[in-house]
């Protein structure tokens, strides 16, 4: 009896010509333009639709002079094709850069920019034959849903469905220019009331706030006042470096070139939030040859790139 209700499972399901009629006239709103698309008679396509409809027990269009409208089981149809073609589309995408040199990993914007491209500089110098794409987004990026290889995500790692790789936990302390420190006279938590902060106002994390910190570290510091505000962290970086104030860091997001140079650590304070960057990718998936270099590779870098 199992065997007879997956064959009748399969047997409703419409033929593909009579769908690919239904995509287009739905699409276009139009019997004839459809027609035109699909190369067939405006007779062939309404035959199409007509076989579908009677297949599918219900009208799929309302028929008026001149113009055709999606019923609610029409539109219900046609976004449940609007969700298989794109589907197909990222398998597609997908299938065409498996067997390629190419290695797609997706970051947010300031990962990408701070600790992800010299990454990707120090790589392909020891591996020039594989090609590196970012996908730079500040919305989490799903490996099941699209095309990428690996993607760099923060967070607790509570993520299914995906393998996860912890490169390295959150730690974030004060940064300023060295001639700001030596202005400032910074040697205690204590003198940073007495500087202007600046803050990134990006919602991404709370711990990007100076309340937060001070909270962390156990000082209260009581009302704080926060010259700059912006809402990126390569504003936060640039404002630092300028000599404009004391900014929050974390030990991956400032480059090496920068450290101790145009940055420098007054305070040897810091919080470990007990989040972490991770590497992650779609559980059970094969990774290709170059994505588990680059893979292998990133882990050891993060180790040797924190400013501890």
């Amino acid at each position: 009896m199992r065997g007879l209700h997956v064959a009748t499972q399969r047997k409703r399901l419409p033929p593909l010509n009579t769908i690919a009629a239904f995509e287009a006239s739905a699409r276009l709103m139009s019997f004839t333009r459809a027609a035109e698309e699909l190369h067939l008679s405006q007779g062939a396509v309404s035959r199409q639709i007509q076989v579908l409809e009677e297949r599918m027990g219900v009208p799929l269009f309302n028929r008026r002079h001149k113009e055709i409208q999606l019923t609610r089981a029409g539109l219900i149809f046609q976004q449940a094709i609007a969700q298989s073609l794109n589907s197909i589309r990222r398998a597609v995408t997908m299938i065409e850069t498996l067997d390629t040199s190419t290695v797609t990993i997706a970051a947010s914007n300031a990962m990408a920019s701070f600790w992800l491209m010299p990454a990707i500089i120090d790589f392909r110098s020891q591996y020039p034959d594989i090609d590196i794409r970012v996908l730079a987004s500040n919305s989490p990026v799903d490996p099941w849903q699209e095309p990428v290889d690996l993607a760099i995500r923060y967070g607790d790692g509570h993520w299914p469905n995906l393998t996860k790789v912890k490169l390295f936990e959150e730690e974030i302390f004060p940064v300023c220019a060295a001639s700001y420190q030596r202005e400032h006279n910074i040697e205690s938590i204590q003198d940073l009331l007495k500087c202007e902060l600046i803050e990134l106002d990006s919602g991404i994390s709370e711990f990007n706030s100076w309340d937060v910190w001070f909270e962390r570290t156990g000082f209260q510091p009581g009302v704080l006042h926060k010259n700059i505000t912006v809402s990126n962290y390569d504003l936060v970086y640039r404002a630092a470096c300028s000599g404009k104030g004391v900014a929050l860091a974390w030990a991956y997001g400032i480059p090496h070139d920068a450290r101790e140079t145009l940055l420098v650590r007054p305070l040897d304070i810091s919080i470990k939030t007990g989040l972490f960057e991770y590497i992650i990718y779609a559980e059970n998936e094969e990774l290709s040859a170059p994505a588990r270099t680059f893979l292998e590779w990133l882990i050891d870098f993060a180790k040797r790139s924190l400013w501890t």
